[in-house]
């Protein structure tokens, strides 16, 4: 299925201009905090689903918990795209809920992907975020859960930015 980003796009571009006013920072001395940001919410994510815990008996975390961390990934990622003509991915609607080792090879292949992305390669994000997409569809979401997850991360991130002005 393609899927349309341009929404989740504008939607970040307003909550980023939100930030920088409320921080006072320019967009541009962030781009290497940001960038990182990516990698440290894809472990988080990663962190949540304990896929990779052979060790541990611990049980993953709670569909909000892993949908919270999801959609902090695509804020930064999203971040990083605004530039970008493309807003358009492929999401492969027919992967189904996968096993711990399945779902472990996929962050370590996200992983692999996110030392490869390159700032003047847009082709690079798209595969990032279609892959990242396909992800919460291996963990067992929905598009329209992940768009929604989303937005929550965005409302919970102005209320964070508001608590500033008092």
């Amino acid at each position: 299925m393609q899927y349309n980003l341009k929404p989740m796009l504008e939607i970040q571009e307003q909550l980023n201009q939100k930030i920088y006013q409320t921080q006072k920072i320019d967009p541009n001395e962030i781009k290497v905090q940001s960038h990182l940001c990516i990698l440290i919410e894809l472990m988080e994510l990663c962190n949540e689903t304990r896929c990779f815990n052979y060790w541990s008996k611990k049980t993953r975390g709670t569909d909000e918990d892993i949908l919270e961390e999801l959609a902090d990934v695509l804020c930064f990622l999203l971040t990083e795209m605004l530039d970008w003509p493309t807003a358009h991915i492929m999401i492969d609607e027919t992967i189904q809920p996968e096993n711990k080792l399945q779902l472990t090879i996929r962050f370590q292949n996200l992983a692999k992907q996110f030392a490869n992305l390159d700032q003047h390669n847009p082709t690079s994000y798209i595969i990032f975020t279609q892959d990242l997409f396909n992800l919460g569809y291996a963990l067992g979401y929905k598009i329209d859960q992940i768009y929604q997850a989303y937005l929550a991360k965005v409302d919970k991130n102005y209320e964070v930015q508001n608590s500033f002005n008092n």
